[in-house]
């Protein structure tokens, strides 16, 4: 062996340890989720008008991991078992706003969620550094409502000690883009009682109406009104004093 070769010989070993060492080293754990939808938020919709089409908007949280570098997401938005739209996210922040039709998909309870995932991640290996990626459902899901409009109005009238009630409901018809007679459950005419409203009756309509007869001697303050439903809007009537 030359002088040179001994000379050189401990460093060629070095330097085949250090690319043996760096050839069996692991590869850097990766996330498995790279982003992670934590939440929705949205609103529910009230509908006043029958063959109409709206956006609505649909905010997103996030937690993204470390190795984080980009995504695409498409969220569902279903009713019942049939998708509507779609909201579509590619910065992992701000999501499109879907369209309903309500004359078309039905009223009641909608649903966003679930979503598909394309995340980009960091990746490290004996190669060097890049951007992978997995592909995943988020199984994070929010519901809202779409209701129709629905109205309510009270008229009255006095004979002596006898005050006379007549309560009307209406509600928006989808079909045929009016507000046509509305039978809801669970109605009340109530009186006003210092500052509070309490309840003189539980009323049934038949055809969107109903006559109560009430007696009192002074004059009262008595409103009409009933709750919502997963298709229907709630209301109350104006006062009127008899």
């Amino acid at each position: 062996m030359s002088r040179i070769q001994r000379l050189m010989a401990p460093v060629v070993a070095v330097l085949i340890a250090l690319l043996a060492s760096v050839a069996l080293a692991p590869a850097a754990s990766a996330s498995t989720h790279p982003i992670d939808i934590t939440s929705y938020k949205v609103s529910d919709q009230v509908i006043t008008s029958g063959y109409s089409c709206r956006k609505i908007t649909i905010s997103m949280n996030t937690k993204k991991q470390k190795d984080f570098k980009e995504s695409w997401i498409d969220v569902d938005i279903t009713r019942g078992r049939d998708l509507v739209d779609w909201a579509s996210s590619t910065n992992g922040k701000t999501l499109s706003r879907p369209q309903i039709c309500p004359w078309l998909d039905g009223l009641g309870k909608y649903t966003v969620g679930p979503a598909d995932v394309d995340a980009g991640y960091t990746k490290r290996d004996t190669w060097g550094t890049y951007t992978d990626y997995r592909y995943y459902t988020d199984h994070t899901k929010k519901s809202f409502y779409v209701r129709a409009k629905s109205k309510a109005s009270l008229s009255s009238s006095r004979k002596g000690r006898t005050v006379t009630l007549s309560a009307k409901a209406t509600s928006l018809n989808l079909d045929w883009d009016e507000y046509r007679a509305y039978n809801p459950a669970s109605a009340k005419l109530q009186v006003k009682s210092g500052k509070t409203w309490k309840t003189v009756k539980r009323v049934k309509l038949s055809k969107g109406k109903a006559t109560v007869k009430v007696t009192s001697s002074a004059k009262k303050q008595y409103r009409f009104t009933y709750p919502k439903t997963a298709t229907r809007t709630g209301a109350t009537s104006g006062t009127v004093k008899r």
